[in-house]
């Protein structure tokens, strides 16, 4: 939606939660820089994005990976990021293309499409992470019952646990009293949307969100990680761990080897990505609000946007 076109007549509460920057009345320009940002930055997210998680869903569906509990969850986790992925269309082509259009009604819902898949799949992916690295210290911890504790229909219903949970957690931002900021592209709240959910979504909502998608996963990925690798060390230096001469044990012991390099790289990203967003989110709150304007809030909201 190009941001210089008039509005109509659409009114906006003054408060914004979650990663986008808090309204004015009236419009924002969109300076090229900003633009351009949008433009190439989204470009070149798409080609590598699209690329490796199709490459991803082609490696994890091997015969040899596929019956892995951990492949099934990579597989989930690579579907909450292509469809992440899709959604972030929306600002790539109203922003980064400059479209525009005066279907109001079309936008509102296509802004609270936007919005809910965005978080939707963040918490989604957050939480897959935390249960691949759960997977795989449930094998380090207990390698005796992995074919009890680690099946595909346990980590199956655990994903949909999550999907469940984190539709829910986010279902506010598909209702009617979400929808564009004047000429913006930014989802916020309908001034005719009441007091009480105002001051949820632009004051309790950051801060929700932020503890449950970022601090809360990161916290939980840390204390597993270092109890897997503490009792990886632990049965080295005890010799204690299994060692098979049979072709079909060195086979699994090398499976179980790339499986924990693409985790331990996947927390690194996870770590470098949600971390610097985490701070934002709460700067943003209690900080940035009342010392930027919504030119440059709205500048920091999509670099923090696109780097998520």
């Amino acid at each position: 939606m190009n941001v210089n076109n008039r509005s109509n007549g659409s009114s906006f509460g003054g408060d914004s939660g979650g990663m986008g920057p808090p309204p004015s009345s009236g419009s924002s320009a969109i300076t090229p820089l900003q633009r351009n940002v949008v433009l190439y930055g989204y470009l070149i997210l798409f080609i590598f994005g699209f690329f490796g998680h199709s490459m991803s869903l082609t490696i994890f569906r091997r015969p040899t990976l596929c019956k892995v509990s951990t492949s099934t969850l990579f597989i989930y986790m690579t579907i909450s990021d292509l469809i992440y992925l899709l959604a972030c269309f929306y600002t790539f082509i109203f922003l980064g293309l400059n479209v525009s259009t005066e279907n109001k009604d079309m936008m509102n819902q296509l802004c609270r499409a936007y919005s809910f898949l965005q978080y939707f799949c963040m918490c989604c992916t957050a939480w897959f992470m935390l249960a691949i690295t759960v997977d795989r210290w449930l094998r380090v911890r207990f390698p005796f019952r992995v074919k009890e504790l680690c099946t595909r229909q346990r980590v199956t219903i655990g994903a949909c646990v999550i999907v469940i949970v984190s539709a829910a957690l986010n279902s506010h931002l598909a209702s009617p009293f979400i929808g564009v900021v004047g000429d913006a592209t930014v989802c916020s709240t309908y001034s005719t949307a009441s007091a009480a959910y105002r001051y949820f979504y632009s004051t309790i909502w950051p801060i929700l969100i932020t503890i449950l998608q970022i601090i809360l996963p990161t916290i939980l990925l840390l204390a597993f990680s270092i109890s897997m690798f503490v009792e990886l060390r632990r049965q080295r230096q005890q010799k204690t761990q299994l060692r098979r001469s049979d072709g079909g044990g060195r086979r699994r012991v090398f499976l179980d080897r790339q499986m924990l390099l693409i985790m331990i790289s996947s927390i690194i990203l996870f770590f470098i990505t949600q971390i610097p967003l985490s701070l934002f989110y709460i700067l943003m709150t209690y900080v940035l609000r009342s010392r930027l304007t919504l030119e440059q809030l709205f500048q920091f909201n999509n670099f923090a946007i696109l780097i998520a």
